[in-house]
């Protein structure tokens, strides 16, 4: 069951996560019937998401057949021990995340200028130093490279964002988590902390 309380319904929230993060997961119809998960760098420009790879090969021929799809960016942020508000049972133990999950239908981008602000906004995201020729569809050493590649652009018709980080706590446990933490201070621990804080429901 989707727990409300670590929903995120505003999307700008959750269009600054999908700009923060460079890969997540495109999931679709494969041609033999069967879900299929493939990872993949991404760039999110004007309300869809962008990838790019071959021309040929499995998820092209499955989104050829099925043009829906779903995309999934996670990042893990903290594992939270069980002991850190239960000193017997297990069950509290649990992960700290966010995630952003798109709905929606894939198309290829055809035309090379396109294509070219597509993978520019790629670059950008992936080599924010530059240190490359500006991709340029009218450049001749970029026009025959953009008609070899694909690129795809999924359009969003919903996008749901979740993030956990104890909005589920009593303010006891809470600060029992965070202390913990603290005291741990495991790479993520102290961005896992200020999450805790940010996302604590608010005094009524």
């Amino acid at each position: 069951m989707r727990r409300k309380e670590f929903e995120v319904e505003d999307r700008e929230i959750c269009e600054a996560f999908l700009n923060e993060r460079d890969d997540g997961v495109l999931t679709f119809k494969g041609i033999d019937g069967w879900p299929k998960a493939v990872p993949l760098n991404y760039a999110y420009k004007d309300g869809s998401v962008y990838f790019h790879g071959s021309k040929k090969g499995e998820k092209m021929s499955g989104i050829a057949e099925d043009d829906r799809a779903e995309f999934v960016v996670y990042e893990a942020h903290a594992f939270i021990p069980s002991y850190y508000s239960d000193p017997l049972m297990a069950c509290p133990a649990t992960l700290y995340f966010r995630s952003v999950r798109i709905r929606g239908r894939v198309e290829q981008v055809e035309e090379a200028a396109d294509k070219a602000v597509a993978l520019a906004a790629l670059m950008s995201k992936l080599q924010p130093e530059g240190g490359h020729l500006a991709i340029d569809a009218s450049h001749p050493k970029y026009a025959l490279q953009l008609k070899g590649i694909a690129v795809l652009r999924l359009s969003v018709e919903e996008m749901t964002g979740k993030f956990k980080f104890g909005q589920n706590l009593s303010e006891k446990k809470r600060i029992e988590v965070i202390d913990g933490l603290e005291g741990r201070d495991r790479p993520g621990d102290p961005l896992t902390v200020a999450f805790m804080k940010e996302w604590a429901p608010k005094p009524k």
